[in-house]
Formats: structure tokens, C-alpha cells, sequence
């Protein structure tokens, strides 16, 4: 029997970096949306005790490399499980993107999984093996808007209006690394002194806050990104952001005729997506997939 299930994206609506920690990785706070953009994961238990990955467009590794591997495998180690699992994944979310897509697979593999095997797994344990995967591992295990601290690993709930998001990925895929790496703030915060309301009722309060630290880094490394955020901006988008670490921007809108027309303008800039938040698992429309060079500055 094949399992199907969806993998969303999510995007970040504020990143603060607060500190770097002696382990190498920095302390952040960010708020965060699940968004209906997802890959979609076929599993298929097995005999051989093997756990086999594929993938629609041939660019995630096979092995230990792949977070959905060490997901699976540290599952299978801790439950002495002998059998083995086949996976493919419809790949939709781009890699390199700042949208959460390895993560997100690795999570949906962790749900999917536990439920498969019929495991005896409590939230806390699934929870800290995500994070052994990733540190935004637990930001898809918990599946809604929320807050993420320490590392990403600490999440706590927070209320989000729906919204429609306009993305444009430019197709030049960034790593996490390269882009902490050129971080060049004072990283000198307190997490107090980043005041944040625990509910946001509109689309113009979320767009009031929309920040994140890394756009400045990941815009060095991939201009495209300015010229897509100032193009979403003047196609009517209420506010525009890079998400994570890029190089995917996002443009926000409450509703989806306002998204859709502005997806017109942005025809050519890039990979477009036309999704919304969602609070159950959800679908995309891809908008217009082809990639073309970006105008000069």
C-alpha cells in the first residue's frame, strides 16, 4: 500500500538573529506561516530493510544526506524496526529557497511513519528526534503559524489572519551557511527587547512587522532578490520579504484576485506561486513555472 501525503512550505514574516551560540548555530526569533505550496511524499513499506529515496526531479541525494533518510532511519534504530521503506517525493517547493522544503519532508516522514508502523511515539520524543534531523524539523511536526526560538527548535503557538502570498523564486538556490556566514549585524539582542504581539487580526498588522535580518546577506549573494521584491511591491503587494534564508520572496495579499493579477505583472521574473495560508494541509496552483533572465538593473 502507497501512503500519499502532502509536505507544505512555509515562509518567514519576521527573523531576528539574536546571538551566535558556541555550537556555531545563532539564536533567532521568527514568526512563521504554513503555506499551501507543498511537495507530495509517496511511501511504500518494504521487506528488504532498506529505506530507498527517489524524487520527480532528480536533486535530492540519497543516503544520510537526505533529511527523509536520517528521519526514517533514526525511527527505525530506536524501535529495532526490520522492515524497509520506499519513498518518492513530488518535488514542488524549489531547493535552496528559504521556504523550509527538506525540513518539511522530514517531518511528513516522522507523522507518516509513526502512524505507519503503529508506534507507541510521545510528541516530545518525535519532537526531539526532528530536531537530531533539523533545527525546523518541530516547526512542521507542530504544522501551524507559530514563533520559533533558540535555534527554530522552540515553538509556541500565535494567531495569524489567512493571506494570500505571491512567491517568486529566481531560481538560484542559496545555503543557510553562506548566508550566517556574511551576517555582519551587531548580534547583541535580547529576546525581550523584541516586542512582538501574540495575535495579529489583519494583513496590513502582519505587514507592519515583516523584517529579516538575512535579506541584506542573501541579497549580496543573489540580487535578483531586490529587484523581485520591488517589482511584488509595485504589483500591489501590501509588503515583500525574502523568506528564511532565500532565495524565495514572498509579496503579501488579502485576497486571492489581487495575487493572481499581480502574478501577471511577474510573469518571467522567475518560478511564481500563487498559494495561501493554510491551517490544515492544503494544495498550490503553480502559477507560471518557466524561468526567464531577470531585467537589468
Amino acid at each position: 500500500m502507497t501512503h500519499v501525503i502532502p509536505s507544505p512550505a512555509k515562509v518567514n514574516l519576521f527573523l531576528k538573529v539574536l546571538s551566535k551560540r558556541p555550537d556555531g548555530y545563532h539564536n533567532i526569533i521568527s514568526i512563521v506561516d504554513i503555506v499551501s505550496l507543498h511537495d507530495t511524499i509517496h511511501i511504500e513499506e518494504t521487506k528488504d530493510n532498506i529505506i530507498s529515496l527517489t524524487d520527480s526531479r532528480g536533486v535530492l541525494p540519497d543516503g544520510p544526506g537526505n533529511t527523509i533518510y536520517r528521519a526514517i532511519a533514526a525511527l527505525k534504530d530506536r524501535y529495532k524496526i526490520r522492515t524497509g521503506v520506499r519513498v518518492h517525493v513530488e518535488k514542488n517547493i524549489p531547493i535552496g529557497s528559504g521556504l523550509g522544503g527538506p525540513s518539511s519532508n522530514a517531518a511528513t516522514a516522522l507523522k507518516a511513519m509513526t502512524k505507519i508502523w503503529n508506534l507507541p511515539i510521545r510528541e516530545e520524543e518525535m519532537h526531539e528526534i526532528g530536531r537530531a534531523v533539523g533545527a525546523d524539523v518541530p516547526l512542521f511536526l507542530y504544522g501551524k503559524p507559530c514563533v520559533m526560538k533558540g535555534i527554530g527548535d522552540l515553538i509556541s503557538p500565535i494567531h495569524l489572519p489567512v493571506m494570500w502570498y505571491l512567491i517568486v523564486y529566481p531560481a538560484v538556490s542559496i545555503q543557510t551557511k553562506a548566508v550566517y556566514e556574511g551576517l555582519k549585524i551587531v548580534l547583541t539582542k535580547k529576546e525581550n527587547d523584541i516586542k512582538l504581539l501574540g495575535k495579529f487580526d489583519t494583513v496590513r498588522e502582519i505587514c507592519a512587522i515583516l523584517e529579516n535580518d538575512l535579506e541584506k546577506v542573501g541579497t549580496v549573494i543573489c540580487p535578483a532578490i531586490q529587484v523581485i521584491k520591488d517589482r511584488l511591491i509595485e504589483a500591489g503587494s501590501i509588503g515583500a520579504l525574502m523568506s528564511g534564508s532565500g532565495s524565495s520572496v514572498f509579496g503579501v495579499f488579502d485576497n486571492e484576485a489581487r495575487a493572481r493579477e499581480a502574478s501577471v505583472s511577474l510573469a518571467g521574473i522567475g518560478d511564481i506561486f500563487v498559494v495561501r495560508s493554510i491551517r490544515e494541509d492544503g494544495t498550490t496552483e503553480r502559477v507560471d513555472t518557466r524561468r526567464f533572465p531577470l531585467p537589468e538593473e
